[in-house]
């Protein structure tokens, strides 16, 4: 719903942007780098809007009093629960009383169970819910400190369950999908740009097989594979995996946290090798155009060309004078006066109804008369 009408209104625009521009290879190439560029800087604006993940007993959170664990020190059983007989490979949640999610009752230590009204089991007498401190991470507001919550529950007896995972405060869905459509939008209207550069740096006869090998690149090093490399990356995330018959299967839980960090981060990644490409396009492009019209102003030795310009009703024409950077010298030899080497010539346009018009004479007081159109 958000990326593709997105996506669709940046490649309308980055066409007609070109068209009413009518940008050739260096100007679509250098749209696409600012495209690029822009929305890698947008980007970053993803990182920094998210949710965080789920107290998980055993898995972040200790069914004791203390910080969050870490990998090495994750065990879904307890002091509350060593006795219980629980089965560790039955992913059931329960919401805690104290606000943290529990594996499965069993291992929450809920006795007795019931049903409420409205269709939800309610697990009560759990020995592993209780009053408890929770050390969650900072918020973005607070980049240095730790946001601590004291969790009151039962003080003297144990706590209650529900089933269902613990429901977390999250606002920022609509904030996340303005900033994807923002960065997809300016991602696609570099896309015109890409194929007009690849049409006009090829020969004519050569644009079929140019688009061609530029799909092939494309299913090759981004549609086929990007699921793979993806999903590899998104599994490092996974801080609960399903365990039957000694195979481990699919994740059951993520760390919401690490999860956008690896998967915003990976694509950024991807965009900034893009941004480089795209630069070196360009840079191509303007390194070759450059060195064309330095070759021509070497080919045309005169101090001034002339052109013709005409205006809008095309009733009346004037001649205009360029200059290159190379110039000629006097004792030069031109073939196309005639002039011997070493004799001195002159230069004279005329705004007249010649196109273009340069007289040369061995007399300065000959300018009168043209003695040559060009």
């Amino acid at each position: 719903v958000i990326i593709v009408p997105s996506a669709g209104v940046g490649i309308v625009l980055g066409g007609y942007i070109i068209k009413k521009l009518k940008l050739g290879a260096r100007e679509s190439a250098k749209l696409a780098m600012i495209c690029s560029g822009v929305s890698l800087l947008c980007f970053s604006t993803l990182f920094i809007v998210g949710c965080e993940s789920i107290n998980l007993g055993g898995i972040n959170i200790p069914y004791t009093t203390g910080p969050s664990l870490t990998m090495p020190h994750r065990n879904l059983t307890g002091s509350c629960n060593v006795n219980c007989g629980c089965k560790i490979h039955e992913y059931e949640p329960v919401c805690g009383s104290d606000g943290i999610t529990y594996f499965n009752p069993c291992l929450a230590g809920c006795v007795n169970s019931g049903n409420l009204s409205t269709g939800v089991r309610n697990y009560t007498e759990c020995a592993c819910v209780q009053s408890r401190q929770v050390i969650t991470p900072p918020t973005v507001g607070q980049r240095s400190q730790l946001r601590v919550v004291i969790v009151k529950t039962y003080l003297n007896e144990n706590g209650y369950a529900v089933s269902g995972k613990c429901k977390r405060t999250c606002n920022t869905l609509i904030p996340f999908l303005v900033f994807l459509f923002i960065v997809t939008f300016i991602t696609a209207c570099a896309q015109p740009s890409a194929i007009i550069v690849t049409l006009r740096s090829v020969e004519d006869e050569e644009r079929p097989f140019a688009l061609g090998m530029q799909f092939v690149l494309l299913r090759t090093l981004a549609y086929i594979p990007t699921p793979i490399y993806f999903g590899a990356v998104i599994d490092t995330t996974c801080m609960l995996w399903q365990q039957e018959c000694g195979v481990q299967g699919s994740c059951w839980e993520y760390n919401v946290t690490s999860f956008r960090f690896v998967y915003f981060g990976l694509a950024a990644g991807l965009k900034f090798v893009g941004f480089i490409f795209i630069f070196l396009a360009w840079y191509s492009i303007k390194y070759k155009e450059d060195e064309l019209q330095r070759r021509r102003c070497r080919e045309f030795p005169l101090s001034t060309v002339s052109g013709v310009v005409g205006q809008a009703n095309q009733a009346e024409k004037y001649a205009r004078t360029t200059s290159c950077p190379a110039f000629s010298t006097q004792a030069e030899f031109h073939e196309e006066t005639g002039l011997p080497k070493g004799f001195p010539g002159t230069t004279q346009t005329y705004p007249g109804p010649f196109p273009e018009a340069i007289s040369w004479s061995a007399d300065p007081g000959l300018n009168e008369s043209p003695s040559s159109a060009l």
